[in-house]
C-alpha cells in the first residue's frame, strides 16, 4: 500500500515547520564538548562533556525543551488506522522499570553522532559521544500491543514535537541482521537520563545517527503506509539514518601546531553499517598507511566498562558496530606545513570517499587537517 508524503501529512502524520538547512545547523551547535588535552578524548564520554543536540531547536517553530517527570510520563502505542495495533496501550515509567526488573533490562554500548557537522566549532569530538545505555527492548511492549505483522513503519513522536521513524522490519528481523533491538532507555553511563539527554525515557537505535534516537519519547504510531517520515527527513536528510563510515582525529585539529619529530596522532572511526575494520592515514597526498586499531582490552583498562554491556557479555568481536573505534598512527613529522588525511573502512566494504557528494547522509568524505610543524 502506498501514499505520497504530502497526503500522509494532511492525514495527520505530523505538523512540521519546514526551515532552511542553516537553521538546522544553528540548532545543532548547542553542545558541550571541550578540548580534552594532548591524549584526546576518552573512549567513554563523561556525561557532563557529552554533546547536547536538540534537532527540534532549529526546525520547529517556538521549540522548547520538555520538562517531564517520571511519575507522570506516559508512552502511547497506537495504530494510524484501525487494525494496525490489536491492543493499543499506554505505558508508564513504572511499567518500563517493572519489565526491566523482570529480566528484560539490556545495556548496550553505542556512539551518538549528529548527522550534521558544523565547521564553526572545532573540538576533539564535535557532535559525537560514546556511552552505554540501559533500557528495555521496544519489542517487549510492541508484542504486548499486538502490532499487526502487515505494519510497515513505526512513527516516533517526542514531547518537543520532534519526529522520526523506523521500518517495522527492523524490529521483526533485526536480530537476524546482526542488529541489537531498539531500546526504551532510562539510564546513560549507569545513571538516570538527564533532562538534556531525554529524561525520563528516550529511544536508542543502535545503527542510527542522533536524529533517529528520539528524546522525550511519548508516542509511537504503527502504520501500513510505507512513507519516509520525520523532522529531519522533511529537510532532506536520508530516512534510514544509518551512520556512514567516518573518522576523525581527537588530537590534531585544523591549524594545530606540532613539534618536529615523532608524533602520535590518534582519534576515532565509526560506522553504523558494520564494524570498522581499518583506518588509514595519508600525509601530503601520498599513499595511505595503516593506523593501529586500539584493542578493547586497552580501552577498558583506561575506562572500565561494565560486563553487563551486551556486546561484552556476549563476546562480540571488537570493534563493535556503531561504537567509535580508537586508532593511532605514529608520524615522523618534518618541519613545514602539512595535510594529514584520515580514512576509515568498515567490514562491509564501505570506505570514506575522497569527496563527500551528499551532505544529507552524514559526513562521509576523507577527513583532512592542515597542520604546522615547527
Amino acid at each position: 500500500m502506498g501514499i505520497d508524503r504530502r497526503t500522509f501529512m494532511k492525514l495527520g502524520g505530523a505538523g512540521i515547520v519546514g526551515v532552511a538547512f542553516a537553521s538546522l545547523v544553528n540548532g545543532c551547535e548547542d553542545y558541550s564538548v571541550t578540548p580534552l588535552g594532548a591524549s584526546g578524548a576518552p573512549f567513554l564520554t563523561p556525561i557532563d562533556l557529552f554533546f547536547v543536540q536538540n534537532g527540534g531547536q532549529g526546525s520547529i517553530s517556538q521549540w522548547a525543551q520538555p520538562s517531564l517527570s517520571q511519575d507522570t510520563w506516559q508512552l502511547k502505542i497506537e495504530g494510524f488506522a484501525a487494525g494496525d495495533v490489536g491492543k493499543p496501550m499506554t505505558i508508564t515509567y513504572n511499567d518500563v522499570i517493572t519489565a526491566a526488573q523482570a529480566g528484560n533490562e539490556v545495556t548496550i554500548l553505542k556512539t551518538i553522532q549528529c548527522v550534521l557537522e558544523s565547521p564553526l566549532k572545532l573540538t576533539p569530538t564535535g557532535f559525537m559521544g560514546n556511552a552505554y545505555w540501559t533500557g528495555v527492548p521496544l519489542k517487549f511492549f510492541l508484542d504486548q500491543a499486538e502490532v499487526n505483522p502487515a505494519v510497515l513503519r513505526l512513527l516516533f513522536y517526542g514531547a518537543d514535537g520532534f519526529t522520526n521513524n523506523i521500518k517495522y522490519d527492523r524490529i521483526i528481523n533485526g536480530d537476524a541482521q546482526g542488529l541489537l533491538q531498539p531500546l526504551l532507555v532510562y539510564r546513560m553511563n549507569g545513571i538516570p537520563l538527564t533532562p538534556d539527554h531525554g529524561h525520563p525515557i528516550r529511544l536508542i537505535i543502535q545503527e542510527g545517527y542522533g536524529y533517529k534516537n528520539v528524546k522525550w519519547l511519548t508516542r509511537i504510531q504503527a502504520t501500513k503506509f510505507d512513507v519516509e517520515f520525520g523532522t529531519y527527513q522533511d529537510q532532506g536528510y536520508v530516512d534510514d539514518g544509518i551512520i556512514s563510515v567516518n573518522s576523525r582525529s581527537t588530537v590534531i585539529r585544523e591549524g594545530t601546531a606540532l613539534s618536529a619529530g615523532k608524533v602520535e596522532i590518534s582519534g576515532y572511526a565509526v560506522s553504523g553499517s558494520a564494524p570498522v575494520n581499518a583506518v588509514e592515514v595519508r600525509i601530503d597526498g601520498g599513499s595511505y598507511k595503516a593506523a593501529e586499531i586500539v584493542a578493547l582490552s586497552e580501552l577498558s583498562a583506561e575506562t572500565p566498562l561494565p560486563t553487563t554491556i551486551k556486546q561484552i557479555a556476549e563476546g562480540t568481536p571488537f570493534p563493535f558496530r556503531s561504537v567509535w573505534t580508537k586508532w593511532r598512527f605514529v608520524w615522523d613529522a618534518p618541519a613545514g606545513n602539512h595535510a594529514v588525511s584520515v580514512r576509515a573502512t568498515d567490514s562491509a566494504g564501505n570506505a570514506q570517499p575522497e569527496v563527500d557528494g551528499n551532505p544529507f547522509d552524514g559526513k562521509t568524505g576523507v577527513t583532512t587537517y592542515n597542520v604546522t610543524v615547527r
